[in-house]
């Protein structure tokens, strides 16, 4: 009798370990599908945007177009912005995107290299916190009346604050073209 037992036992062990595998495998391709329609989904939201923000241009006439005054993120953490620019002149123009943060220096605002971490003391703070901005900074040809969208990657300050951002758009000679500021508010 003991060898029944046992074995019986063996069976639904199995059975068990078998059922467990069936219901991981239909969780697992539930969640792989889930995330595959979230991605379908923010691809489709950032085309919106990016349309969006060229209407915008066109519609209003503007010359830069920045879609937030102010972003809330938690410490380090990413955001993905666009922002867009237009040639309103008759002819074409060489345009650079530039981005500052307000800080305690003389000159109340640094500049920002792409992909480099800038550290600074914010205005008002005492304690140092560095912040990292990643976008194309070249010179970029604009046909009359041509609007882009330019894509860039922000990451918030290390320290919770609220930080005053500026993007500027200059022409080929250094004359500002326009400008743009935003908070960056983390916690």
């Amino acid at each position: 009798m003991n060898k029944k037992g046992s074995l019986s036992l063996s069976i639904e062990v199995i059975v068990i370990v078998v059922i467990a595998f069936v219901v991981l495998g239909l969780g697992l391709g539930f969640v792989r599908s889930q995330f595959k329609t979230i991605e379908e989904t923010a691809s489709s939201v950032q085309e919106q945007i990016r349309q969006q923000i060229l209407d915008d241009l066109r519609t209003g006439n503007k010359k830069l177009s920045f879609p937030a005054t102010q972003l809330a993120l938690e410490t380090n953490e990413e955001s993905v912005q666009a922002i867009g620019v237009k040639n309103t002149e008759d002819t074409a123009l060489s345009l650079q995107v530039q981005f500052w943060v307000n800080t305690n220096t003389e000159a109340g605002f640094q500049a920002f290299s792409p992909a480099q971490p800038l550290a600074f003391v914010p205005v008002g703070g005492t304690d140092e916190t560095s912040s990292v901005l990643l976008w194309d900074n070249s010179l970029v040809s604009f046909k009359a009346g041509e609007a882009r969208v330019i894509p860039v990657t922000i990451t918030a300050p290390t320290r919770s604050g609220n930080y005053l951002y500026k993007v500027k758009v200059v022409q080929e000679d250094g004359t500002l073209y326009d400008e743009r500021t935003f908070f960056i508010k983390t916690s």
